[in-house]
């Protein structure tokens, strides 16, 4: 289960859509106040708040190389690693892969930004995941780099709400980019026998540029920030 709670530049985007959700009742936005908060929508998509649930499981088919596939909610991840050192002859467990992923989802925006809906959104992603590592009978402790890269598309529609004599009115923007998550993770397991608790920490910088088509303009739109991935874990061996 994984829990997403955006804080910092993320938080004072959807600060200003909110504010300017409250003014779009009193009048009518300009397409530079729309655009932004079309950028806050793009931002939530992108990091959505919540509690995700997810199932995996992998397989060894031969020695070293490891299969694994993981569902959670609209998407689905499927990865290969194979191990390239060993404790036993090298001291140290390392071992590197590749993984793809898919997940579409229609988060609902509207509920945090009342004048914002999100249609349509798709994310293809590519992870390298390399993590080098020790055990003991009572111990595990990993580390390593976070890569991951994503494209996504997905379209947002702006409801200006009616005003007096004026009517409600719609715009419909559709945004398409790249984004790529670098940084580094670590964690440490301790247990007796089979059972062991885990602490992992992620730390990863957020970049992510896209193009958002409004009214016909095109217009890039920045979207970063640091990604902090605290996790706990019981795990048991057979």
């Amino acid at each position: 289960m994984d829990i997403s709670v955006p804080l910092g530049t993320f938080s004072d985007l959807i600060d200003t859509a909110k504010a300017l959700a409250s003014t779009a009742n009193e009048r009518e936005l300009t397409e530079a106040e729309r655009t932004k908060v079309l950028e806050a929508g793009a931002s939530v998509a992108l990091a959505p708040p919540g509690v995700v649930t997810h199932i995996g499981g992998t397989y060894v088919p031969l020695d070293h190389l490891e299969l694994g596939l993981r569902t959670a909610g609209g998407g689905w991840r499927a990865g290969a690693r194979y191990q390239l050192l060993s404790q036993e002859r090298h001291k140290l467990d390392l071992s590197a892969g590749v993984a793809v992923s898919r997940f579409a989802y229609e988060f609902p925006v509207s509920d945090i930004i009342g004048i914002v809906s999100l249609d349509d959104f798709t994310r293809y992603g590519l992870e390298i995941p390399v993590t080098v590592g020790q055990h003991g009978s009572w111990y595990r402790w990993w580390m390593g780099p976070r890569l991951m890269f994503d494209r996504f598309s997905t379209k947002m529609t702006y409801l200006q709400p009616a005003i007096g004599s004026l009517p409600a009115s719609e715009t419909i923007a559709s945004i398409k980019g790249t984004s790529s998550l670098l940084g580094a993770q670590g964690g440490v397991a301790v247990g007796f026998r089979k059972v062991f608790i885990a602490v992992e920490f992620t730390a990863v910088n957020l970049d992510s540029s896209a193009t958002m088509t409004l009214l016909s303009n095109k217009q890039d739109i920045d979207v970063g920030g640091l990604v902090i991935y605290p996790g706990i874990a019981i795990m048991g061996e057979l």
